[in-house]
């Protein structure tokens, strides 16, 4: 992987960051010159498809490909990340616009071709992983149906109807719980088994299965917020169930080489990302009771603290961990150790402040004292730590006594995961609903 991609999509990471802090901090002081809504689009923008896809582009590109195919997707990736900078620029001076839009538009085409050209010269030898990452790249591309019918409502007058937003809810939805839940657990499975993970085929079967059915089935609930049909409800909860039996077949598969994960020093990000992988399981299944289920999708701060437990909690914390494995952070060093330690405590800390708010809204008792004050201190943490991140990549060359153990990342053409066995598993991770605050 080229090391400058790595910098390149923690720099997206902490622009997102910034972004994020600027749009609370307007809620401490009064900032003339900033356009909220624009902003909150470039932060979802830049955090999406600056940090998540590109960071998911480089490892696909580390992990799959066989080194004769890599030399022609550097063109793609910067192509891509032109993409991302106009996002980034047009966004936060115009909102939805012509050039906003155009960059959008550029980035999803770019998707396709980034799709079709991993999928036909990928080369992996295991199947599971190969399931995983095929899963990711259809939900990819299904997720982006959703936007391209955003045109059309908005010419013909629907941009305030149910169906236009049911239309954002389908994009977001298949981004967050297809593509990107897909694709960390391809590399999270790919990495298992290289460690000696081994996998029970039947019961992997039968976790891709539930899965899948269960992304679907979750998208019952933003139908249902849009309709109120009790059936959608239902849909949902079916999908709720089977995420907990998904659950019990991670667990079930591959228990050995987790628990080898979670007790090692230098898998803390593993840890941290598997922990709030059980907490978001635990969150969404309260969807359950009706109560809770309106209140998940009318009350921002659980919205927004469940957005960051996906997106900080989950999907940043395993794409650490995944960059550590190839060796470009010294996971036992002092500044690492720092930065991970501020990134958890700030996502932990703002956590709790979102959560506890919306209870409070939930409850009728008002504001905590406070409140944004807080949350934009604590929320500084969350910058401070991706830039300590950055300053600490490896960037030189890798000493002799790390070639061995990164070669085997670093080739997967030469992929022999050891012995892989019907005897246990190493994938894990749900889908379900995401819901936006889009008005």
């Amino acid at each position: 992987m080229k090391k400058f991609w790595i910098l390149l999509s923690f720099s997206n990471f902490l622009i997102a960051a910034l972004f994020g802090l600027i749009l609370r901090a307007a809620f401490v002081w009064e900032i003339d010159w900033m356009e909220y809504r624009n902003l909150l689009h470039a932060h979802s923008h830049v955090a999406m498809l600056g940090w998540v896809y590109m960071g998911i582009y480089a490892l696909f590109y580390s992990r799959f490909l066989p080194e004769p195919k890599r030399k022609s997707y550097s063109s793609l990736f910067w192509l891509t990340q032109i993409t991302v900078i106009g996002m980034m620029l047009s966004f936060p001076l115009q909102g939805y616009a012509a050039v906003s839009i155009s960059f959008s538009s550029l980035h999803i085409l770019a998707s396709y071709v980034f799709c079709f050209r991993i999928w036909k010269d990928q080369q992996i030898s295991h199947p599971a992983v190969k399931k995983m990452l095929g899963a990711s790249l259809v939900f990819l591309i299904l997720s982006t149906l959703g936007v391209w019918v955003l045109g059309p409502l908005a010419v013909s007058g629907g941009r305030n109807t149910a169906l236009y937003q049911i239309a954002i809810q389908f994009y977001l939805h298949f981004q967050f719980h297809g593509w990107f839940t897909f694709a960390i657990l391809a590399l999270l499975l790919d990495t298992m088994l290289r460690r000696n993970w081994k996998i029970k085929e039947h019961l992997f079967a039968r976790f891709f299965t539930v899965f899948v059915v269960a992304t679907f089935l979750t998208f019952g609930l933003v139908l249902y917020w849009a309709y109120g049909n009790t059936s959608f409800w239902w849909l949902n909860n079916l999908g709720l169930l089977l995420q907990l039996i998904g659950l019990g077949l991670f667990l079930q598969m591959g228990w050995e080489g987790l628990r080898n994960q979670l007790n090692s020093r230098e898998n803390l990000a593993f840890r941290f990302g598997f922990l709030s992988w059980i907490i978001k399981i635990g969150i969404q299944t309260l969807v359950i009771f009706p109560e809770a289920a309106a209140s998940a999708t009318t009350i921002r701060p659980l919205m927004m603290g469940f957005i960051h437990l996906t997106v900080l909690g989950i999907v940043s914390a395993f794409m650490i961990y995944f960059f550590s494995t190839l060796g470009y952070f010294r996971t036992k060093s002092n500044p690492f150790m720092l930065a991970l330690t501020l990134f958890v405590s700030g996502f932990v800390f703002t956590e709790i402040l979102l959560f506890t708010q919306g209870l409070f809204y939930w409850w009728h008792l008002g504001q905590l004292p406070f409140y944004h004050e807080s949350l934009f201190a604590l929320s500084t943490l969350l910058p401070l730590a991706i830039l300590l991140f950055i300053l600490h990549i490896n960037t030189k060359k890798t000493p002799m006594n790390k070639i061995k153990e990164a070669k085997k990342y670093l080739q997967p053409n030469t992929t022999t995961y050891e012995k892989s066995d019907p005897n246990q598993n190493a994938n894990h991770r749900p889908s379900f609903l995401f819901l936006w605050i889009r008005k």
